[in-house]
């Protein structure tokens, strides 16, 4: 099944290694604008050689003011991947901003 994402503009954290490549190309692949952050330079670099068109962003979520600026800069977007960080945290509820420093770690 194909999907088409022309026009839509898809924001990956975590977007240049592993599982944020694989994602980062399947959204490139179905016509989307790309939009790949990470922490990683030399991968991102390298996911920039492999796809010209999708857009490197290299931040560190975990810097809440200067991520807040980075993502406002790129305009409105239409799809939002979380896909860095660790699985590990306590109930959403209960979670604080220092956790989600602490979990949220690009790997």
């Amino acid at each position: 099944m194909a999907f088409s994402f022309a026009g839509r503009k898809v924001l990956v954290s975590g977007g240049a290694g592993g599982l944020g490549h694989a994602i980062v190309q399947k959204f490139y692949e179905s016509g989307a604008t790309v939009y790949a952050i990470d922490i990683h330079e030399e991968r991102l670099k390298s996911l920039k050689q492999e796809f010209p068109n999708v857009e490197i962003v290299m931040a560190d979520i975990t810097k809440w003011d200067e991520i807040r600026e980075t993502i406002n800069a790129l305009g409105p977007l239409h799809h939002l991947v979380n896909n860095a960080g660790l699985g590990v945290a306590p109930s959403c509820l209960e979670t604080t901003e220092q956790d989600v420093d602490k979990y949220l770690q690009s790997i």
